[in-house]
C-alpha cells in the first residue's frame, strides 16, 4: 500500500523548504512558448543543476521529457541534454527549440509564406470547422504544406509556434473560444459554440504568430546556448527502454513521470495531432496507468535502465507527489523509495517544496490543498553501483 504507516515521515532525509519560487513564470520566455499539460517550472530542474552539477558541460537527461523543460534549462545553464519521451509531439516540441533563430530571420520566412493559395477540401474538415473559420483554416493548411517541404530551422520554430496559437481562449489564438492545452471533441466545441453564441470568426495567422514570437524572443537567449544545444540527443522511446543513450554517459537526471491515469496525452491533443501529421500507432503505448501495482512496477523498471545510463555517483532527481484517491492519500515519493532497491540507485534524500497549488492538483482535477497536493516532492537517487 503506497505510503502505508508513513514510512519515510520521520526520515532526516526529507528536507521541508520553499527552493525556488512559486510565482509563475520566472524562467525565460521560451520555455512557456507553448503550453503542454503536467509540466513543472523550469525553476525545479535549475534547483537541481546546481546542486548537483559543479562543472559547466555536463550531460543532464529527462527520460520523460514533456515539453523539454529539462532539456532548454540544461542548456541555458551551460549542458548538452538528452530529451527522452515516447510521445512524438514531445520531440518535436522540444527539438523545435533546439536552435532559436533570430527575430529578423524568423519574421523573413514568415512574410515569404503564401498562406492565400486555394487548398483542396477534405472530409476531415468537418472535424475542423467548430474551431476555426474556413478562410483560417485555409491558412492553417497552407502553413502545413510548407512545413512538408520546408526542413528550415526558421520553418519548424514558426510551426511551433503556430503550433501554440492553434486554439486558446482568446482573440489570440487560430480558433474560437476553446481550451489552450486539451483538444475537446468536435462535437462538444460545436456545443459550446451554441451555447456561448460564438461562431469561428476569421483570424488571420501570421500577425497572431508574429507577436507570439516578438514575445517570446523578447529576452535574448544567453550566447552561449547553442553551443550546448548542439549536442543535444532527442529520443522517442519508453522511459524504461532507451538503447540509444550510452550506459553510464549521464551526469544528472531531472524527470517527473506520468501520473496514473490523469492525463490521456493522445486525446487531449489530437488537434495538434492533425497540425503536425502525428498518426496514431498502436505500437505506441503511452505511459498511463489506472493500477498502482503497474506504475509502481514501470518506475522500477525505469529506475533500472536509468542507473544503467548514470556515471557513478551521480545523481536522479524523480519529481513526484502526494494525492489524494477517495478517502486515501497516496505517497508516490514512498514508492519511489521502495521501487528503487536493488537498481544500483539508493536514495539520498527528498525535497518538499511547499507551495500552495502544483501539478498534481492539475492532474487530479483538485482546485485546493485539501482535495490534493501542497507540495512537490522530489526524491533524490544516487548511483553507487
Amino acid at each position: 500500500m503506497a505510503g502505508a504507516g508513513r514510512l519515510l515521515k520521520d526520515s532526516d532525509k526529507i528536507i521541508f523548504g520553499e527552493f525556488w519560487t512559486a510565482k509563475q513564470r520566472q524562467g525565460h520566455p521560451i520555455h512557456h512558448t507553448v503550453s503542454y499539460r503536467a509540466s513543472f517550472k523550469p525553476e525545479l530542474p535549475s534547483f537541481f543543476m546546481k546542486e548537483f552539477l559543479k562543472k559547466k558541460n555536463r550531460l543532464v537527461y529527462d527520460p520523460f521529457g514533456g515539453r523539454g523543460t529539462t532539456a532548454i534549462q540544461a542548456n541555458i545553464e551551460g549542458h548538452a541534454a538528452i530529451h527522452n519521451d515516447i510521445h512524438p509531439l514531445s520531440i518535436f516540441l522540444a527539438s523545435a527549440r533546439q536552435y532559436v533563430p533570430k527575430l529578423s530571420d524568423l519574421e523573413k520566412k514568415l512574410n515569404s509564406l503564401d498562406l492565400d493559395q486555394e487548398v483542396d477540401t477534405d472530409p476531415f474538415d468537418v472535424n475542423l470547422l467548430p474551431f476555426f473559420h474556413p478562410r483560417t483554416l485555409k491558412e492553417i493548411k497552407n502553413l502545413k504544406k510548407y512545413m512538408a517541404i520546408d526542413d528550415s530551422v526558421e520553418m519548424k520554430f514558426i510551426s511551433l509556434i503556430a503550433l501554440s496559437r492553434l486554439h486558446g481562449h482568446s482573440t489570440g489564438f487560430f480558433s474560437v473560444y476553446t481550451f489552450p492545452q486539451v483538444s475537446i471533441p468536435p462535437e462538444a466545441q460545436a456545443k459550446n459554440n451554441i451555447k456561448r453564441g460564438l461562431a469561428p470568426e476569421y483570424r488571420p495567422i501570421k500577425p497572431r504568430i508574429l507577436q507570439k514570437m516578438k514575445r517570446d524572443l523578447a529576452m535574448p537567449i544567453p550566447p552561449f546556448y547553442h553551443e550546448f544545444s548542439k549536442n543535444n540527443l532527442y529520443s522517442l522511446n519508453s522511459a524504461n527502454s532507451v538503447p540509444n543513450v550510452e550506459s553510464e554517459s549521464v551526469d544528472l537526471i531531472v524527470t517527473s513521470p506520468p501520473f496514473l491515469d490523469k492525463v490521456d496525452y493522445e486525446g487531449d491533443n489530437w488537434l495538434r495531432h492533425w497540425f503536425l501529421d502525428i498518426q496514431k500507432s498502436k505500437d505506441r503505448k503511452l505511459s498511463i496507468f489506472s493500477n498502482l501495482n503497474d506504475w509502481n512496477e514501470f518506475i522500477r523498471s525505469t529506475l533500472q535502465e536509468s542507473a544503467r545510463v548514470l556515471k557513478k555517483g551521480a545523481y536522479m532527481v524523480m519529481e513526484v507527489g502526494e494525492v489524494k484517491k477517495g478517502n486515501s492519500i497516496l505517497y508516490l515519493d514512498e514508492d519511489v523509495v521502495r521501487m528503487a532497491e536493488g537498481t544500483g540507485l539508493v536514495w539520498s534524500k527528498t525535497y518538499v517544496h511547499t507551495q500552495s497549488f502544483t501539478k498534481l492538483s492539475n492532474c487530479w482535477q483538485v482546485s485546493n490543498n485539501e482535495k490534493g497536493t501542497n507540495s512537490n516532492r522530489c526524491v533524490v537517487l544516487r548511483k553507487v553501483q
